[in-house]
């Protein structure tokens, strides 16, 4: 209220003592990720390729929350695919500096979810997941090469567990 001193309805605590937007907060906190699809045979093989290549030392398949007081919450596993941490992309950087990241360094996108999307990478420069995996540079750039040495069926494997997660 310190800059909008009008009050909307919104703003009214109810019994509970909370308001609209704490309700708005618990759902995104409380919303699952999105399940993974069962894997078929190619995907599996897939699923191993994705270590072997060295996707998973970025894009880790699964972290633990912290510790919460909501039960939900308190130290869960979570199938994120990334390990949330500034990487030297080279090439594949926006240009951008922005807090402690340096002009080529992004935050590893979580992959969760890949499934549903129609554009790939940050910037959405990428319009299939083979050239978003292409296009990685920096310190992806030895996992895009092995992606890249792959036989042509190695690929689809590997792009069909992604399209599972």
């Amino acid at each position: 209220m310190q800059y909008d001193v009008i009050g909307d309805p919104e703003d009214k605590a109810d019994a509970s003592g909370k308001a609209d937007i704490d309700r708005f907060a618990d759902f995104m906190r409380l919303l699952a990720p999105p399940p993974q699809l069962s894997l078929s045979q190619a995907a599996k093989a897939g699923q191993d390729l994705f270590t072997q290549v060295g996707c998973a030392n970025c894009h880790k398949p699964g972290m633990l929350t912290g510790t919460r007081d909501v039960a939900a919450l308190d130290r869960q596993p979570v199938p994120l695919f990334s390990d949330l941490l500034l990487h030297d992309m080279g090439a594949l950087g926006d240009g951008i500096a922005q807090g402690t990241a340096r002009m080529s360094e992004m935050r590893t996108a979580p992959l969760w979810g890949l499934r549903g999307r129609t554009l790939y990478l940050h910037d959405g420069r990428a319009a299939t997941v083979d050239n978003a995996i292409r296009l990685h540079d920096g310190e992806g750039a030895k996992t895009r090469d092995r992606y890249n040495k792959l036989s042509n069926a190695e690929q689809k494997q590997l792009l069909e567990y992604l399209n599972s997660i």
